[in-house]
């Protein structure tokens, strides 16, 4: 069963604000949230586990 992450939780694991990981979804460089409701999101967070390994490998 997948984990779901709210955008708070995500921020403060990536430690960008919310503002950046807004842009970041928008360009299309982090794993698109999914609505669970009309007004609430959550990231799965494998995928965002996934997008900080291939951070941390490019900074290596």
């Amino acid at each position: 069963m997948a984990q779901l992450l709210t955008p708070k939780a995500v921020c403060e694991k990536i430690a960008l604000s919310r503002a950046t990981l807004d842009r970041l979804v928008t360009a299309g460089d982090f794993p698109a949230p999914v609505r669970l409701t009309p007004k609430r999101l959550a990231f799965d967070a494998a995928k965002v586990d996934r997008w900080i390994d291939q951070k941390l490998g490019e900074a290596a």
